[in-house]
């Protein structure tokens, strides 16, 4: 897989996953939990972290580093 994904949910447990893209991802995670609340950090393909927060299963926040 291209890019690792570490998926924190709002109570603090971290899972660790793998895919493609971004949007594979969220697509794969929001299958299992339509309403996922909590935060997604991984590394851009500019080599940047990158933070997203997800409320409610849409991202209302992004932060690069």
């Amino acid at each position: 897989m291209r890019y690792t994904y570490t998926v924190t949910d709002s109570e603090g447990k971290a899972e660790t996953v793998q895919a493609m893209s971004w949007k594979k991802m969220l697509k794969s995670l929001l299958l299992k939990n339509a309403q996922f609340t909590g935060w997604i950090s991984y590394i851009n393909k500019k080599k940047r972290p990158t933070v997203k927060i997800l409320e409610k299963g849409k991202v209302q926040y992004a932060k690069n580093n």
